[in-house]
């Protein structure tokens, strides 16, 4: 059995990347045959999905089953979902709403257009949508938002058989807590033991030990909590000292698998953007970052400039070294993180790495141009010269370019020579944003500044 599911796997890896060729090589005329996805499973579908640009993205969706639409979003990021949904046009966020349920509103409300939130909520039962307002009252990370207040609460001196009446009265029961008088929890019984003996014997003699939370608390601090030999499926969730429902573990272990797999990427906290997010979005995001690293390379340039009567002719050069160097080593680095996250996720192939890199140059000439300017105009103030701030524009907008072209080419190649890129990666891109960036700084500052003097 072992060997037949790893087999399977292989094909299945197979399939995913003969599409993902099929895609990106395809004509405008062209769409790949719906029986290309047959057999591919809902994670298989997420992959080629974000290994894709969007409009090759959207081609996907609109082959897949109506059924299938919230299994699939369930097996994507976070970041690439949310793009998703919104790329979609009115009717098909019509056939994705009808197909959603209480659940799917609960996980995906943080990401979801407003108006479908509310026309989800209108379609739920009227006992329910109370209930899912507060839990959308919560944050996505805050244990009440995943609350389910289908429990019951007994007594420790009632009888199983009580206890069986009682859920036999109460639809779809998940869980049951054996409370004191003031509604303290004391334990559990689970479901299956209820039913089994279902005899005279007082609760508190069968109830088992029931881990317990707060609805503020964070999933992350519960996690830490959880004894792996505990085979509870529900946690109990108090509220004012008074239990008021249950969080399934399932929920935290989705948590826990999602904090082992960025950790798995890399040590520094994962970005939330993925391959082919908009330019427009990936720009806004890096250059907030892009900003706050300028500050900390002007500081160090302002430590550089307290020499400035030893360095005498070439102190503006050298004063301006560090922004260079700064400039292209953080840029690089923020398209080596997400080459990494890719590579660990298979996202890049050898079909969308083209794709990929261009996405990248585009971001990288956008940021470059524009931080460019600034620091141009600042140096031009600085220093009142012209000729000192066209050669910095030009320095960090060709080492810009250098940085997003080796942080996206770099860690493939890497992988492809069998060398860990997550090691070597950030040694050879450094190298090569310094090398670039000193080499057009400098020599453009010999070539239109010392041989004018």
């Amino acid at each position: 059995m072992a060997m037949e599911n790893e087999f399977l796997e292989q094909d299945n890896h197979e399939a995913v990347n003969r599409v993902i060729g099929l895609l990106l090589s395809q004509d405008d005329e062209q769409t790949v045959a719906a029986s290309e996805y047959d057999g591919l499973t809902d994670e298989d579908i997420a992959q080629i999905i974000e290994s894709v640009p969007l409009a090759l993205r959207l081609q996907v969706w609109h082959i897949l089953p109506e059924t299938r639409f919230w299994n699939v979003l369930y097996a994507l990021q976070t970041d690439t979902a949310k793009h998703l949904i919104e790329s979609l046009d009115a009717n098909e966020r019509l056939q994705l709403q009808n197909q959603a349920d209480s659940a799917d509103l609960i996980l995906f409300a943080d990401i979801m257009p407003k108006g479908m939130v509310d026309a989800i909520l209108l379609d739920q039962e009227d006992d329910e949508v109370e209930e899912l307002q507060q839990a959308l009252s919560y944050d996505d990370t805050q244990v009440g938002r995943h609350l389910n207040s289908a429990i019951l609460r007994v007594r420790p001196t009632v009888s199983l058989n009580s206890v069986a009446a009682r859920i036999a009265k109460k639809e779809d029961v998940k869980a049951v807590f054996v409370v004191d008088e003031s509604g303290a929890l004391l334990g559990t019984i689970p479901l299956h033991l209820v039913f089994q003996l279902h005899n005279d014997t007082p609760s508190q003699e069968v109830m088992l030990p029931c881990m317990e939370c707060d609805h503020l608390e964070e999933l992350t601090g519960i996690i830490s909590r959880l004894d792996p030999e505990d085979h509870q499926a529900w946690l109990a969730v108090r509220r004012e000292g008074k239990i008021v429902g249950a969080i399934p573990v399932s929920v935290l272990l989705w948590e826990a698998q999602e904090r082992i797999l960025q950790a798995s990427i890399q040590d520094t906290p994962a970005t939330e953007e993925d391959l082919f997010t908009p330019v427009r979005d990936a720009a806004k995001l890096r250059a907030v970052w892009l900003c706050i690293n300028l500050l900390t390379a002007f500081l160090a340039s302002f430590v550089i400039g307290y020499f400035e009567v030893a360095l005498q002719q070439v102190v503006a050069l050298a004063i301006l070294m560090p922004v260079v160097a700064s400039m292209g080593g953080i840029a690089g680095s923020q398209t080596l993180a997400v080459a990494l996250r890719g590579l660990a996720l298979n996202h890049i192939t050898a079909d969308n790495i083209k794709l990929l890199l261009q996405k990248e140059m585009y971001i990288a000439a956008i940021n470059s141009a524009l931080l460019g300017t600034i620091i141009a105009l600042v140096v031009f103030y600085w220093f009142d010269s012209f000729a000192l701030g066209f050669i910095i524009f030009i320095s960090i907008f060709i080492n810009g370019l250098a940085a997003a072209s080796s942080g996206t080419v770099i860690p493939f190649l890497l992988k492809k020579a069998n060398i860990d890129p997550a090691i070597s990666g950030s040694v050879i891109l450094t190298t090569v944003t310094d090398v670039v960036g000193f080499v057009v700084f400098l020599g453009l500052g010999s070539l239109l500044l010392l041989s004018g003097s």
